[in-house]
């Protein structure tokens, strides 16, 4: 009977506990000077932001901004077909195990020098590390044109999902998609790294449920498998310059409020490692007859 009631006063606790959430990375790019970034290892002055390929095509800017300042990468009409643009910034790695639900956050505002051009556009957001660099972890992309004249298409949310063979294909969304330009929106993108599953995708206040998808692979080619990144080491963000039918335009991308941060769903984990079992039951028990003394 003692036991039932321990089980149960355990429930009922658990009801009132909730996930702590864990900031791995945020900024709003306000206390950073403003102006390019630098290279490797970047400015102390712009929280160690670094352009990746290139000087000069991004800059910490005042002029189209949430609030303050907000970072902003282009490619320039004459730039060759493929030149891009990217700037990096390195995260401290978190401890994945006590925090599997990971939660990247940010504002963005994509612009084109010509609307009626049917190049196409291409950017991206993404969270990258181990087991070695660049494995993708979570991350999104932007894009128009290819065929369509932009400001028809306007601006489309993109993510990958693993097919469980051999590629990462495109997660069918119904949020996120024919965006407008010039327009800043709030992205907000849910994944369950131990579940090696998405949670939901939120753009501007809607939301879709993606559970059933599995999380993009990276290609390791020391071993020829297809890899589930685990170890967070890097954001990046990049823009890449794409003609088509002779048609080429300067793009924009910014980005302002940018947060990573995870949580432990498990409200009944009281022992911190993000499972509920005996163990957990066994501290609520000590709690319990601690206060009963």
């Amino acid at each position: 009977m003692k036991c039932y009631a321990i089980a149960m006063g355990l429930i009922l606790c658990c009801c009132s506990l909730s996930a702590d959430r864990i900031t791995f990375f945020a900024t709003d790019f306000d206390d950073l000077a403003p102006g390019p970034t630098q290279h490797h290892p970047g400015d102390e002055a712009q929280d160690g932001w670094y352009y990746g390929t290139r000087p000069d095509f991004d800059q910490i800017q005042q002029d189209i901004v949430v609030d303050g300042q907000a970072l902003r990468l282009f490619i320039d009409a004459d730039d060759t077909e493929g030149a891009q643009t990217n700037v990096l910034r390195p995260i401290e790695p978190p401890d994945l195990s006590r925090s599997p639900v990971v939660t990247l956050e940010a504002d963005f505002y994509a612009a084109t020098s010509d609307p009626e051009a049917k190049n196409e556009y291409q950017a991206a957001l993404e969270i990258v590390g181990g087991p070695h660099p660049g494995f993708v972890i979570l991350g999104f992309g932007l894009s128009s044109g290819n065929g369509t004249a932009k400001n028809i298409r306007n601006v489309d949310v993109g993510l990958a999902c693993f097919n469980g063979l051999d590629n990462n294909v495109p997660v069918p969304l119904t949020v996120g998609q024919t965006l407008e330009w010039e327009t800043w929106h709030h992205i907000k993108l849910v994944i369950d790294q131990r579940a090696d599953r998405y949670v939901s995708l939120t753009v501007n206040d809607e939301t879709q449920t993606l559970s059933e998808y599995a999380l993009p692979r990276s290609f390791d080619w020391d071993t020829q498998e297809w890899k589930r990144g685990q170890r967070i080491e890097q954001i990046q963000t990049a823009i890449r310059a794409y003609h088509w039918a002779n048609e080429a335009s300067t793009d924009d991308i910014y980005w302002d409020n940018l947060e990573l941060y995870g949580q432990c769903p498990l409200i009944a984990d009281l022992s911190g490692d993000c499972v509920v079992d005996l163990h957990d039951l066994a501290l609520f028990a000590a709690e319990w007859l601690m206060g009963t003394e």
